[in-house]
């Protein structure tokens, strides 16, 4: 999920949001289709090559915040986006849903 408006929303919006995400992720949950997911933290390292690193802010790119993700068990990606399409976030970020490549190991 990326997105750039939280600071616009009040603390009573954002907990409604918060409390609206939880309803989804246990919706996913209960429906077994939930695998995994994570808030990620706001700071981090950008590494552009071995010799460029970059720490700006506490997020590396303010304007494509990527706040989390989460890991859906789908049959395929049409079931994977309509699940996404259910999220409540969607009304205040994007959601990119993208399959795993698995990888033999």
């Amino acid at each position: 999920m990326k997105g750039d408006n939280s600071q616009q929303a009040s603390p009573e919006e954002m907990q409604q949001r918060m409390h609206d995400y939880m309803g989804w992720m246990k919706k996913m949950t209960e429906s077994g289709k939930l695998k995994a997911g994570q808030p990620l933290e706001p700071s981090g390292t950008l590494l552009k090559d071995k010799e460029t690193i970059l720490s700006d802010g506490p997020f590396l790119e303010p304007k494509e915040i990527i706040g989390g993700y989460v890991i859906l068990l789908a049959d395929d990606i049409n079931e994977a986006t309509a699940l996404a399409k259910d999220c409540p976030l969607l009304a205040h970020c994007e959601i990119m849903v993208r399959p795993l490549i698995n990888v033999p190991g």
